[in-house]
């Protein structure tokens, strides 16, 4: 990348200055026109936000034909905003609702609310023109929404119209990547598209570009593991996660998202249906497109923070004074691909056509990655080509504790047994418990986990090693 600021590849050498980088995602043109989830899941402690990096000044890219219009003019809102509202739109083509507004739902006989997650572009349930007759619907997001989601007035809340067009661009660039390899059945398919429709009670007509996004079947696992009826856990939540669960699709998960550095799968990112059929949704903080000091972060991946997160609790990961580990085990600790691959490891042992496409990946330039597929950044296409060649050359075992980039040490932990089945000893309690012989040792490393710079608080570091080290080197 000639002229571009260089990234760091290994963020566990950074951990120093408080885990800052000098790495960030890039400010791109106004317009995107090509020519011709004690808190369980850590949310209190380890919302890990990354901080907002300094630009980048690699040029942005955008592949022929890409069309994605973020927003009207400001004045043409704030016009709209003054006529009445509108209860019905006769040129519209499409129903929308809210999420935040859509409630609870029934499922599995539970009453669970519908998450709305913590992304500050409006969600909509939308019916899908060609399906209407089905009752199928999509999850549609839109960007700069001229309504303030808590107090429903108007206001215009969108500084930066490109962020939306060059997210898309991503989106699309990594599900084009994922198809060819043979794993989009783990994940929902997204694409973009205008929006013509009438948001309900507040009556604004939006007609610019949206992500149109199939809906994910079933209830998002974090929904799932804070339901603690004695009959729902002692039944369909170890049904679920047991004989049913589809272990093959645990295991592609794994695949999908270190292959695609992904950093934000938690328990809200994840859905699975009574069948025990898994779908992940919200893919895109992955490869470093905007969270540039996370390397990899996921449920399903041993050693990393969020699934520290799943196994022992949020304030024990985040080192709160006086954590202590819980009565139950979280029954997410079952989405483990060791549990369900032979040995428990993975190796090089993929199957064909994702064997052919991590070759393919692994021989091209990022530039050339780039150019195919069609990321927003050569940055991207970097990290894609140096997970693919070590996934290749080196296999997923060695990949998830050496491969670049690396997390920062404090946010590097050394993984502990699987659990495989789960258990319920008493009929009467909600209590989990692994169903076999389980030694889950606690121990966390130096460390912020937080930053992942320094330990800086004013008591002791319960830490115990240096991240990113093993007791069992060398690890082939």
């Amino acid at each position: 990348m000639s002229g571009s600021a260089q990234p760091s590849w290994d963020l566990s050498a950074a951990a120093a200055d408080g885990g800052s980088s000098s790495s960030s995602s890039s400010a791109g043109p106004s317009s995107l026109v090509s020519s011709p989830d004690d808190n369980d899941t850590g949310r209190s402690l380890l919302a890990a936000k990354a901080k907002k990096p300094a630009k980048k000044e690699e040029q942005m890219y955008v592949p022929p034909g890409f069309k994605f219009n973020i927003m009207p003019m400001k004045d043409e809102i704030a016009a709209k905003s003054l006529k009445p509202n509108c209860t019905e739109c006769y040129g519209c083509d499409t129903q929308i609702q809210p999420l935040q507004a859509a409630g609870a739902t029934n499922q599995l006989g539970q009453n669970m609310k519908i998450e709305v997650g913590a992304s500050p572009e409006w969600l909509f349930f939308a019916d899908l023109p060609e399906t209407s007759s089905t009752g199928r619907k999509a999850v549609l997001k839109v960007w700069c929404m001229p309504i303030d989601k808590v107090h429903g007035t108007f206001s215009w809340r969108c500084s930066n119209t490109a962020e939306g067009a060059k997210a898309v661009q991503f989106l699309l660039a990594q599900q084009k990547v994922m198809e060819e390899c043979g794993l989009l059945d783990v994940t929902i398919k997204v694409w973009p598209g205008r929006v013509n429709a009438v948001v309900p009670k507040h009556g604004m007509h939006v007609w610019w570009d949206g992500l149109w996004m199939e809906k994910a079947e079933g209830v998002s696992l974090n929904q799932l593991s804070y339901k603690r009826q004695r009959n729902f856990v002692a039944e369909s939540l170890t049904t679920m996660l047991g004989s049913r669960l589809n272990r093959t699709r645990v295991v592609r998960a794994a695949i999908y998202d270190l292959l695609s550095s992904q950093c934000d799968r938690h328990a809200q990112n994840v859905f699975i249906t009574e069948q025990g059929q898994i779908k992940l949704i919200d893919n895109l903080q992955a490869l470093q497109f905007s969270w540039v000091n996370c390397a990899v972060d996921s449920i399903f991946l041993p050693g990393t923070q969020k699934n520290m997160i799943i196994r022992w609790g949020g304030n024990i990961v985040g080192k709160a004074r006086g954590a202590k580990p819980r009565r139950s085990v979280n029954p997410m600790v079952v989405l483990d691909y060791r549990c369900y691959t032979p040995g428990g490891r993975l190796g090089t042992n993929y199957d064909p056509q994702l064997k052919q496409c991590l070759k393919k990946l692994s021989g091209m330039s990022a530039k050339e990655i780039q150019l195919e597929y069609g990321f927003p950044y050569e940055w991207s296409a970097n990290v894609l080509q140096m997970r693919a060649s070590d996934l290749y050359n080196k296999g997923f075992e060695w990949t998830l504790r050496y491969g670049k980039p690396r997390s920062f040490k404090p946010k590097s932990y050394r993984q502990q047994p699987p659990c495989c089945n789960l258990t319920v000893p008493n009929p009467k309690s909600p209590v989990i418990q692994c169903g076999h012989d389980w030694q889950d040792h606690i121990e966390t490393p130096f460390g912020d986990p937080m930053g992942g710079g320094e330990w800086r608080r004013p008591y002791p570091d319960p830490g115990t090693y240096e991240g990113g080290t093993f007791v069992d080197e060398p690890f082939e």
